[in-house]
């Protein structure tokens, strides 16, 4: 079936981003090396708003400070040239989403970020946008830069791309892998080009 819809993940993936993740955990009291929003599953209603004030804090500088990763641009441009939707699936807030696409001028068909449903690597999101974008998995391609992409992918049975400069356990859980968004490209031409 023809690509239709390239979802990808933001931070590290599209996106070059400051995050400390280390730095949000310390602040916010969790273990080092926990996934954080899973980590906060136990607290208190007043633990949990405030450790969202912090994530929230440090997602709007990042965010601020983000710069885009080499061909980002140029790779959204030929998807979109070729009528391709792009879609975004991130376990950032929305509010920081829309501050980066600000930022670098970015447009997408739609956005999933962790208030909307499920934090990958819950398949919702992946539905969720396939839903919006009027895509089936045969049609649909996950692009991400850690685990939780490639499970929230394979969880809603669509193909995806390990973006990972050396293969790694989870880049190897993959359908392909790739160490550059250039490589990411060539690999959603060819399966462009079978369709």
């Amino acid at each position: 079936m023809a690509l239709k819809l390239v979802i990808f993940d933001l931070d590290g993936t599209l996106l070059v981003t400051p995050l400390d993740f280390d730095a949000i955990r310390a602040e916010i009291g969790l273990p080092q090396g926990v996934p954080i929003l899973e980590a906060m599953g136990p607290l208190t209603d007043a633990e949990r708003a405030r450790a969202n004030r912090i994530i929230d804090r440090h997602e709007a500088a990042a965010a601020g400070d983000s710069r885009l990763m080499p061909g980002a641009e140029e790779l959204l441009g030929r998807l979109r040239a070729r009528g391709i939707k792009v879609a975004v699936l991130t376990r950032n807030s929305r509010a920081s989403v829309e501050h980066a696409v600000r930022r670098h001028g970015l447009a997408f068909d739609a956005t999933v970020a962790r208030e909307d449903n499920k934090p990958k690597p819950s398949p919702a999101g992946v539905h969720d946008l396939m839903e919006a974008c009027g895509t089936g998995a045969a049609e649909t391609v996950v692009v991400g830069d850690f685990r939780f992409d490639i499970e929230a992918g394979a969880g809603a049975g669509v193909r995806t791309i390990a973006l990972a400069a050396e293969p790694t356990d989870w880049s190897d859980a993959a359908t392909w892998q790739a160490a550059s968004l250039d490589g990411v490209g060539a690999i959603l031409e060819r399966v462009a080009a079978e369709a």
